[in-house]
């Protein structure tokens, strides 16, 4: 019986994180691109999509895979950095419509961070044996 409690909610928690996906997509709309400004724009989507797909993988694998004595395995400094993590890309996406001057370099510049941010993410998983493929 625990089993088949534990693989429902291992298909229904991804059932949520494919939605939350899904709707991402369609909020930030990845092929309605900026005439004057493509290439940015389109970076700036596009990793936006690929750093949430990278959350959602870790926020998964944590919660099946991961230790579960997690306030001993964690300083502070890491916890500040993982908030941050959180917050910055998904601040970016949103805030992207405010700034007129230098929008390209905006683009190009949270591009950069989420991608920065995947990557730490990625590594972090890796680094910890909690990526299991």
């Amino acid at each position: 019986m625990n089993t088949v409690v534990q693989n429902m909610i291992h298909f229904l928690l991804i059932i949520v994180f494919l939605i939350i996906y899904i709707l991402a997509f369609i909020i930030v709309k990845p092929f309605l691109i900026n005439h004057k400004r493509k290439i940015s724009t389109l970076s700036l989507k596009i990793s936006f999509l690929v750093y949430l797909a990278v959350l959602l993988v870790c926020v998964y694998l944590f919660m099946f895979f991961g230790p579960s004595d997690l306030e001993y395995q964690l300083s502070n400094l890491f916890f500040i950095i993982l908030l941050i993590c959180l917050f910055i890309p998904n601040l970016g996406i949103l805030l992207r419509r405010n700034v007129n001057k230098y929008r390209v370099e905006y683009n190009f510049a949270f591009s950069l961070i989420n991608g920065i941010i995947a990557a730490f993410m990625l590594y972090k998983l890796i680094q910890h044996g909690w990526f299991l493929f």
